[in-house]
């Protein structure tokens, strides 16, 4: 397209080919998608923080379970915040996978519509008229 030529044929091949490479970053984007939700489940990070949410709910049941030390707040204080330790690092998978689904898209769309006005413009425009407001193409389709 940088060299000038707009003959519909090369312009058409150009189109069909960011389609083409468009699909591929989609099929590519999927399958990394999947990997990355498939690791973000497993990381280390996260799994240390869902630990010791788990041990620190752990511990405060069994804190509340000791007749002399249950009616302090010590108990409660674990339980609760070992399950906002799990539900912070649960935000963190869900974080990460949606941060890189705001790339799922290539935005290739827009080059494709107007190569579409690009073979028009340059192989079926049979007249140009204009008034003082507009410019006119007129095409022989």
């Amino acid at each position: 397209m940088l060299s000038g030529n707009f003959k519909e044929e090369n312009v058409a091949s150009i189109k069909s080919e960011i389609s083409v490479l468009s699909e591929q970053y989609r099929e590519m984007f999927e399958k990394c998608s999947l990997y990355i939700e498939k690791m973000s489940h497993s990381s280390i990070e996260t799994n240390v923080l869902k630990g010791l949410g788990t041990a620190s709910k752990a511990v405060g049941k069994f804190i509340g379970s000791i007749p002399l030390i249950k009616e302090g707040q010590v108990d409660e204080f674990l339980q609760d915040n070992g399950e906002k330790v799990k539900q912070n690092a649960d935000s963190l998978e869900k974080d990460f996978v949606k941060t890189f689904s705001e790339v799922r898209d290539p935005n290739t769309s827009i080059f494709i519509g107007q190569m579409e006005n690009v073979i028009a413009i340059y192989n079926h425009t049979e007249k140009i008229s204009f008034d003082n407001e507009n410019l006119y193409l007129v095409t022989d389709e």
